[in-house]
Formats: structure tokens, C-alpha cells, sequence
């Protein structure tokens, strides 16, 4: 069955010359891209311009088939985008373009190198802060690495030892508001921050809208609508 096989080609790289670390850098943005990372197996590097070939279990074939034509229509899901975007990129830097298969029916190229060249300004170091929990602290040095997950999206930023220190008691807890300051980049008029270095944070508040307006109905309970109506009409007034 040729549909559960999806192939991304790399025209300058060979079995022979693809380094496993690049190899590497390849298979994960190509996991996010496709979806479904539990169903679609990686299988090998085809003979050739190198040939990332996987199998999708056939109860996939469907969705994944279908996020990769919305992909093509530019329609998909922010991390397939996201993860497509980084695949070209890594082709630009190798100086290389790629073709994504299903079966043997080309579905989308990545234009790599053939890319206009962009106009690029920066760094600039501007304060910003970033949302989310934290899974992962890690280092070996002054700089600790500090991962957060903020919905689908990964997000990464350097600490001191003293703030990972303060950080390690919320690693799997509750979602946090990281300040600090970024390096961004201008890219084409647009700004797009590049890396981030925390220098204080704050817990967030858990409570959902939902639980907010419990909160407030809870607060006017037993009250008879004339007499709140005109509390707030004096209220206006003073």
C-alpha cells in the first residue's frame, strides 16, 4: 500500500553524507510536521538525494494524509506550519531544497535555497516575559536551560543558578509568567525573538473566566435585581 509511506526528500545529501546529528535535526521537525508521532515509524534514509522514509499504521493514513494537504494549503494546525517552516529552514542553511511524498504522489516542496534572501536586523535586547510550565532545568554551568510548555508550543530561556534554584519547586506545577529580556531580530519587518533570558518570574493566577464569573454571581447571590441595578447606578454616579 503506497499511501502509508511518507517521504521527505533532501537533494543534497546522500545516505553516505547526511550527518546523524542534521539527521536528527530532520526527524523531529518532520514528526511535528506530520502528526500522529505515535503511528508513523521512521524506517530509513532511501538511496539517492537522502530519503527520509517513514510508515504510517493504517488507521492514520487518513488524518495524517489530510494534515499534510492542509499543509500544502497552508491551512494546517500553528505547530504543523510552525514545524514546515522549520524544515525549510534547515534546508537553507544547508544550502539544500526537499520534496514531501505520500506514496509516490509529490504533496508539497520546501523551497530551501531557493528562498529570496531576507533583509535581517538585530539583535536588539528589548524586556519581554513568557507564559507557561515548566517540564525541564537542566545545565552544567552558570546558565541553566529552562523548557516551558505553553499549549502546543515549546518555549526555551536561560536562568542564573539562583532563579532555577527558586523555579525547581514549580517544574511540573503551576503555569508561571517568566520576566526578563530577549534578543530579537527584524526579519523582513518583522520582529521575532530569538532567545530569552529570565531574571524574575511570578505564579499565575489558575482561576479560568469561567471560574471568575462563578466568583462574581457568587458575590451578588440572594440580592434582588432592583436593589443591585440601583447599587449600580449609584455607583456610576459617585
Amino acid at each position: 500500500m503506497e499511501d502509508d509511506q511518507i517521504t521527505l526528500k533532501i537533494d543534497v545529501f546522500t545516505p553516505g553524507t547526511l550527518p546523524m546529528s542534521r539527521l536528527a535535526d530532520y526527524l523531529k521537525q518532520f514528526a511535528l510536521m506530520v502528526g500522529s508521532e505515535d503511528n508513523v515509524h521512521f524506517a530509513k534514509v532511501g538511496e539517492g538525494s537522502a530519503k527520509l522514509l517513514a510508515y504510517i499504521e493504517p488507521q492514520s493514513v487518513p488524518s495524517v494524509k489530510a494534515r499534510v494537504q492542509s499543509i500544502a494549503d497552508g491551512t494546517a494546525p500553528k505547530p504543523a506550519l510552525k514545524a514546515f517552516a522549520a524544515v525549510d529552514a534547515l534546508l537553507l542553511e544547508d544550502n539544500a531544497i526537499g520534496e514531501l511524498f505520500i506514496g509516490k504522489s509529490k504533496v508539497t516542496e520546501f523551497a530551501g535555497r531557493r528562498r529570496a534572501a531576507v533583509e535581517e536586523i538585530g539583535p536588539v535586547q528589548r524586556t519581554a516575559s513568557i507564559d507557561g510550565q515548566i517540564f525541564s532545568i537542566g545545565g552544567k554551568d552558570q546558565t541553566i536551560n529552562v523548557h516551558l510548555r505553553d499549549g502546543d508550543s515549546e518555549l526555551r530561556c536561560v536562568v542564573s543558578v539562583e532563579l532555577a534554584r527558586r523555579l525547581a519547586p514549580y517544574l511540573l506545577g503551576e503555569q508561571l509568567r517568566l520576566h526578563g529580556y530577549g534578543n530579537w531580530y527584524r526579519v523582513d519587518s518583522l520582529w521575532q525573538m530569538r532567545s530569552f533570558t529570565a531574571t524574575d518570574f511570578l505564579v499565575l493566577d489558575p482561576c479560568t473566566p469561567a471560574n471568575t464569573i462563578k466568583n462574581i454571581q457568587k458575590i451578588f447571590e440572594g440580592i434582588p435585581p432592583n436593589e443591585f441595578m440601583e447599587t449600580m447606578r449609584e455607583l456610576r454616579e459617585e
